[in-house]
């Protein structure tokens, strides 16, 4: 799954804005990794020896443990971004 489609990039600029400490999350930067691996760009060896740990040489199963995890993400962005746009009448 690349992430640079132009929907894909307003995507992740909606999550970068509403998920609480995005620069300085552990699953923002799994999903990092797991996207660089699919594209086949540069991955450090010790996140190649976690993905062969976690889903052996199967991409499909890393395909699908990013998407669900970028599913979570967008997730929680959507619902900090409702309660931060919440009118008062529905308190």
């Amino acid at each position: 799954m690349k992430k640079d489609s132009s929907s894909e990039n307003n995507l992740w600029q909606f999550i970068g804005e509403y998920l609480p400490d995005y620069y300085h999350r552990d699953d923002v930067l799994r999903s990092d990794i797991l996207c660089r691996y699919l594209n086949n760009e540069d991955v450090d060896e010790s996140d190649l020896q976690w993905i062969y740990q976690e889903f052996g040489s199967d991409k499909t199963k890393v395909q699908e443990a990013l998407e669900r995890l970028d599913m979570e993400l967008a997730h929680e962005a959507l619902l900090n971004w409702l309660e931060s746009h919440e009118p008062d009448s529905w308190k």
